[in-house]
């Protein structure tokens, strides 16, 4: 493929594909599916009344509070502000249906974030503190790619135990996403 097949390609495929992309945009664009994700995820648990009785249920909320520790640890740094974690899960056991309403809050952040940030500041570096100690220094678009895809993997992780306990498949796809 030629670059000069590329764009005339990417406005064949994305209709909505045009020449005023901002280069927050593929962020934000991930943002909108992580928020779109996580709320399937939250309406296929919590659509079942009685999964707080399934010993599965645990290890689902367990996962979720990983997850969600993390996006409020680097929700932070991005904000340039200092949280209190010192590991990566909640200190307390929270109900499947807040968590929900924890995530969502902090997924609406993120996507308003993400379509706010600028390419200048995207770019820019940031030293880190982990909660094991150790410093990283990642860009904002960085930060926006690992919250993407540790939420992604740990969906994943809860829909392998979610069809242990009977659920089906979720459609969660990017692609399934984009038709939305």
């Amino acid at each position: 493929m030629t670059t000069s097949t590329f764009p005339s390609l990417v406005q064949t495929a994305h209709p909505q594909a045009d020449a005023d992309v901002t280069p927050s945009e593929p962020y934000a664009s991930l943002m909108r599916y992580k928020r779109w994700a996580d709320q399937q995820l939250f309406a296929a648990l919590l659509g079942r009344p009685d999964i707080d009785a399934d010993p599965t249920a645990a290890i689902v909320r367990e996962i979720v509070g990983h997850f969600h520790a993390v996006d409020c640890i680097f929700q932070a740094h991005l904000r340039g502000l200092p949280h209190a974690f010192t590991t990566t899960s909640l200190e307390s056991a929270a109900t499947l249906l807040q968590l929900r309403d924890m995530a969502s809050t902090v997924d609406d952040w993120y996507v308003d974030f993400a379509t706010r940030v600028s390419g200048e500041a995207l770019a820019e570096p940031l030293t880190l503190r982990f909660t094991d100690g150790k410093q990283r220094v990642l860009s904002r678009a960085d930060v926006l790619l690992h919250v993407s895809h540790h939420g992604a993997y740990h969906r994943g992780n809860i829909g392998v135990l979610m069809r242990a306990m009977g659920f089906e498949l979720l459609p969660d796809r990017f692609t399934t996403f984009l038709e939305h």
